[in-house]
């Protein structure tokens, strides 16, 4: 059975059969893999240390919310320190 692009591209929201999806309470939330991502994230393919990952992917459900948080913490202090040697006149 072939699917039908053209019917698909034209569907509106509300065509939509979600019957079959489960609430999603807080409960099911808490308890589904996956990752949750903030408005304005972007989805790339990224290589990264096998050690690196690994460790992270050991620390459990989460991991890779974890491993972004650790690079936005990253990112805040080296733009502080960027900003702190501007006023400083200093050049990186």
């Amino acid at each position: 059975m072939a699917t039908d692009w053209e019917r698909l591209r034209t569907m509106k929201d509300e065509d939509i059969d979600c019957s079959d999806l489960p609430d999603f309470t807080e409960e099911y939330l808490n308890n589904t893999e996956g990752i949750w991502v903030n408005p304005g994230s972007k989805f790339a393919n990224l290589a990264i240390d096998g050690k690196v990952f690994d460790y992270f992917k050991d620390t459990g459900k989460g991991y890779l919310n974890r491993l972004n948080i650790l690079v936005n913490d990253y990112l805040k202090d080296y733009v502080a320190k960027q900003q702190a040697q501007v006023k400083l006149g200093v050049r990186g």
